[in-house]
């Protein structure tokens, strides 16, 4: 070997052991992008207020377009915890933790200073105890209760306002030596829902969640700015805690339950998450993020963002067993092949005059009444999988109701254990108004029922309703208001008994003879024997808003 061989090749060696110097010093640069977390914890945000408020920054990153390289995956159908009332504390603990209440044993607010945080360690402190690494952890908040849920002595606390937190979260993720893990709680749109409302949405809910949508985005610009940011690997989650039901949450049915979960980074797919996941998914996939085999954990949460929700195009007319418009005086299916009406009762109408997009069908109701609609051959309509169906409807409903009748039901509505479904509409409790609407279905096991909503009524003024069975095992139940809002709420159908035997029926239940006959007014009442996506009931409900029946979508 010459001279200068020779000294190339040491030059060379030296330069090799540089770099894994470098690496192993715990240097800025990386022979790998450094991963990066942000979970925000967002407290009474309902999924519906995602598709429903401008919140720009969040979907940048919905959408894929927050940076280059950057995709996001998301579901407006996720969950809170199923073991405990959808309440702040319990679900904060399973945000921090990913596991449910069952294991970390808050099972209300108020308990988190005695749950089992010694064997169910936060994310956070998973990260930050992490042999061979060096992680940094925080947890910002706002509502004191949270520290015990991830109290630990390697992960740091910050305890402000909503507003200061803002501040100080920018600052810090501004400087190089920022956390690596960071859980970011904030409470405004709790605030808002309490205060005034989460639905029907009020103003000051949807101010809340304006301004926490500018929080959010604050800190996304900080973390683009960063020095190192091409260098870090940066993994971002958005979910909530519950959501909420007038001023209030903790309430079974849905309202509270159903929460939007998402997940931008450099390695989810870009779509929509496939049927229902819940916030306990996020840390879990954060700590895979870091390169942690969950596997033997045994957290209960999954990690999500692999897999998207693939359900093919197809034509609205596919799967169209009813459709009545209800201009003729004589009820009648004009879907083609589809099923035969029959009308009972002499005081029920079709083609009456003010209808939502025309004429419609006008059902009196009253005790020990008998006018309905029977769509013939339903006794056991033939459903994809079993249990696919969509309906839906214009509804105007009266000031007054008697009772708890059926607008479309299937089954013996005097036991709502019973196999089968019913949309129904009742007074609130020791009130005859008709202010509420529901929907209820039985499961296989014979003690089992599940009651949906409830949905609040606006008397006399034509709202649209549709529930859809999808072939994923959800459903949603919709409500689309005068106003454009389309709200909506979720549960898990898989063992639902939907045919019952019995006929399905507009006006009565299953056997024809419950106590409560429906007083409505019923237009463009729809069928299908199979699962309509949420999107395109929400297109249904915006033709109708602009005077388009479902027929001109069918074309």
């Amino acid at each position: 070997m010459n001279k200068k061989t020779k000294a190339f090749s040491t030059i060379l060696r030296l330069s090799v052991c540089a770099v894994v110097l470098l690496a192993f010093c715990g240097n800025v640069t990386y022979a790998q992008p450094k991963p990066k977390a942000l979970i925000i914890m967002l407290d009474g945000f309902r999924a519906d207020a995602m598709d429903n408020m401008p919140v720009p920054n969040i979907n940048k990153l919905r959408n894929g377009t927050w940076q280059p390289g950057y995709k996001g995956i998301a579901s407006v159908t996720g969950w809170a915890i199923p073991d405990a009332r959808p309440n702040s504390a319990p679900n904060h603990a399973s945000i921090a933790t990913g596991v449910t209440a069952t294991k970390h044993k808050v099972f209300n607010n108020g308990e988190t200073k005695d749950g089992n945080f010694t064997e169910w360690p936060s994310w956070l402190a998973r990260l930050a105890t992490l042999p061979g690494k060096n992680y940094k952890s925080l947890y910002v908040f706002s509502w004191g209760e949270n520290k015990d849920t991830a109290k630990h002595p390697a992960v740091e606390f910050h305890h402000g306002s909503d507003a200061a937190n803002a501040d100080y979260l920018a600052k810090l993720l501004a400087t190089p030596d920022a956390p690596d893990a960071i859980l970011y709680y904030i409470d405004l749109p709790d605030h808002g829902g309490h205060s005034a409302g989460f639905y029907p949405y009020a103003q000051e809910y949807r101010d809340s969640i304006a301004q926490s949508d500018a929080f959010i985005g604050k800190i996304l610009d900080v973390i683009a700015a960063r020095p190192t940011f091409a260098d870090e690997d940066w993994l971002i989650g958005v979910t909530a805690d519950h959501g909420g039901y007038g001023k209030s949450h903790g309430m079974l049915g849905g309202q509270a339950h159903t929460i939007p979960v998402l997940v931008a980074s450099k390695h989810v797919k870009q779509g929509t998450l496939p049927g229902i996941p819940h916030n306990y998914d996020l840390p879990v996939t954060a700590l895979a993020h870091f390169g942690v085999d969950v596997k033997p954990l045994n957290l209960d949460g999954h990690v999500i963002g692999q897999e998207i929700a693939t359900l093919p195009k197809r034509p609205l007319s596919e799967g169209l067993v009813a459709y009545l418009p209800f201009d003729a005086e004589v009820p009648a299916n004009v879907a083609p092949n589809g099923l035969a009406i029959e009308t009972v009762g002499e005081k029920i109408q079709a083609g009456v005059d003010g209808g939502k997009l025309g004429k419609c069908l006008r059902i009196p109701g009253g005790e020990n009444v008998r006018e309905y609609l029977v769509l013939k051959g339903t006794e056991n309509l033939k459903l994809e999988n079993g249990t696919n169906f969509t309906a839906a409807m214009w509804v105007r409903l009266p000031q007054r109701q008697v009772g708890d009748p059926a607008f479309l039901c299937n089954k013996d509505w005097r036991d709502g254990k019973q196999p089968g479904f019913v949309l129904s509409t009742a007074g609130r409790t020791g009130d005859d108004q008709a202010s509420t609407v529901k929907f209820n279905f039985g499961r296989k096991a014979d003690t089992k029922r599940t009651d949906m909503g409830v949905y609040d009524v606006d008397t006399d003024q034509w709202t649209f309703y549709a529930v859809t069975v999808t072939p994923e095992g959800i459903v949603c139940f919709c409500q689309g208001k005068a106003d454009g809002t389309f709200y909506w709420i979720v549960e898990d159908v898989k063992d639902a008994v939907i045919n019952s035997g019995m006929n399905w029926n507009l006006g009565q239940d299953g056997t024809t003879n419950y106590r409560y006959n429906m007083q409505a007014d019923i237009d463009d009442f729809a069928l299908w024997n199979r699962g309509l996506s949420l999107g395109e009931l929400r297109a249904i409900f915006n033709a109708g808003r602009q005077g388009q029946p479902l027929s001109a979508l069918l074309k």
